[in-house]
């Protein structure tokens, strides 16, 4: 055999074996390409976009954008009045929503308190939760209920929360009772628990404040138009003021 024919052969050998292996690896690597692209068109969802914040307010509606200025999303119609935006909770969860934090009122001109409202940018239906503050009672101006309200990273190692510590006299005879409500971003809604014991400090939380990955809430003093609040209870939480 002559050595042109044997460089023929080997020529020929290589080619198919270069073949094969391409044979081999393309399965794959379209395999890698799909997930690529599925994980890049998941990452360009506006409504799960992280950085997705609240741009302005016009009324009762609600108008968003991302960190590029991009305003991919249309606007939310919060029906609320004299609408003031607090921040976001982000939650743990991948492909997941940011909250949007708000305090409005129900109505117009109308003498009901303003509260605390958690939206999602596709959801219409927020999470209610009372304003933060002292409430009063008429006559004697004793206090019924006094609370103080945090939101953000104010526990370590779990989502976004808002945390509300509460004092409330359930008998003008006893002690005010205090109870601690955590509201944490989940997937789909907030978390809403009640912490009977063990609940978190609010000592720490104020630190976490002073490091600004924590936020309060001002509150505000009303007086009662009902004195029967309907608040559960926890006789295991810290005072108002640590």
């Amino acid at each position: 055999m002559t050595l042109k024919r044997i460089k023929q052969i080997y020529l020929t050998i290589c080619y198919y074996l270069t073949i094969t292996s391409l044979a081999c690896i393309t399965p794959w690597t379209l395999s890698c390409a799909e997930e690529t692209a599925t994980a890049s068109i998941e990452s360009r969802d506006p409504l799960h976009d992280r950085t997705l914040m609240v741009d302005h307010l016009e009324g009762t509606q609600v108008f968003f954008r991302t960190s590029s200025g991009n305003s991919p999303v249309a606007s939310l119609d919060t029906k609320l009045f004299e609408l003031k935006s607090l921040g976001k909770l982000l939650s743990l969860e991948p492909n997941t929503a940011p909250y949007f934090l708000f305090t409005g009122k129900p109505c117009l001109g109308c003498s009901l308190e303003r509260g605390l409202f958690v939206f999602k940018a596709n959801q219409g239906k927020p999470a209610a939760y009372a304003y933060p503050g002292r409430t009063l009672e008429p006559k004697t101006k004793q206090i019924l209920l006094e609370s103080r309200a945090f939101f953000g990273q104010c526990l370590p190692g779990r989502a976004d929360v808002l945390v509300f510590f509460q004092m409330e006299r359930v008998d003008r005879r006893r002690q005010m009772q205090p109870s601690i409500l955590v509201a944490e971003a989940g997937k789909d809604h907030l978390e809403d628990t009640l912490l009977e014991k063990r609940g978190p400090s609010l000592k720490k939380i104020l630190q976490l404040v002073k490091k600004r990955v924590c936020s309060e809430i001002p509150g505000e003093t009303r007086i009662a138009e009902n004195q029967k609040i309907n608040i559960h209870v926890s006789s295991n939480s810290p005072a108002l003021n640590p």
